[in-house]
């Protein structure tokens, strides 16, 4: 039997939040055992604890989303980000990083709200979860300086950029998360990427409720939609589908070590 975990969705969220008992039953259906509630601004992060708090199944991150930083007065708050990832079921950073798409007017405080969160996961010995779009020059310059200043761990989540930031994040022993992108047919490049990625640094999410998977693209999307993107991945590196689904549920373990 195969065995997965999601590694990243907003369970806060309203297309979510509202029903949640038939959100985690659907997924326990699918064998989808854990879920891993991400953080996009401190000013919600009581709604994401709570959830974590009454069900068993679901962890979470705490952190700043880039595209929050105007919004997050907290979003270089070391102390408070530090005090939040002592909870039991916080098992990373984030989600944060730079993402210069919808302009750069906030540049420098995404910049300096992301480095804040790795500095925290580095003495936290957390994971950081790394957001990324259109800003894959500076995101590489970011995470090879901070690396340089100790070593930390990381995902790239919902990898959606170019080889050069794939490979320095292979390189420094970073995984790379893929989600119902990968099963579009417009992402060639990143069909190619995920064929690179080692098996031991390699990992499924949903970023539910966005990004449904091909065949229930369009959709609202749900933590088990997650076996829909391992079964694409398995076919696409040529992997038998219970031993694909077997190292990722591992690598979960891996980089998640809070979680039980």
């Amino acid at each position: 039997m195969s065995f997965l975990i999601d590694t990243h969705a907003h369970l806060d969220f309203p297309e979510l939040f509202s029903k949640l008992d038939t959100i985690i039953q659907n997924a326990k259906n699918q064998n989808i055992m854990k879920i891993v509630s991400i953080s996009t601004n401190l000013n919600k992060i009581q709604k994401i604890i709570d959830i974590s708090s009454t069900y068993d199944e679901i962890y979470f991150s705490v952190g700043t989303h880039p595209n929050e930083v105007l919004k997050d007065k907290n979003c270089t708050n070391y102390d408070l980000i530090s005090e939040l990832s002592n909870i039991s079921k916080c098992v990373a950073i984030g989600e944060c990083g730079l993402d210069y798409h919808f302009g750069n007017e906030d540049k420098n405080l995404q910049k300096r709200s992301f480095i804040t969160q790795i500095n925290v996961a580095r003495d936290m010995n957390l994971p950081v979860i790394i957001h990324s779009r259109d800003a894959d020059e500076d995101m590489i310059d970011i995470i090879t300086d901070e690396y340089k200043k100790g070593a930390f761990k990381a995902i790239l989540h919902c990898f959606s950029s170019g080889r050069d930031l794939a490979i320095c994040g292979i390189d420094l022993g970073f995984y790379i998360s893929f989600s119902g992108i990968v099963t579009f047919k417009s992402a060639k490049l990143i069909q190619e990427i995920a064929c690179l990625v080692p098996d031991n640094q390699i990992l499924v999410e949903t970023d539910a409720p966005y990004l449904s998977p091909v065949p229930v693209r369009g959709s609202v999307n749900e933590p088990m939609n997650c076996v829909y993107t391992a079964k694409y991945l398995s076919n696409l590196r040529k992997t038998k589908f219970e031993d694909f689904t077997q190292y990722i549920y591992d690598n979960s373990f891996n980089i998640f070590n809070k979680i039980s």
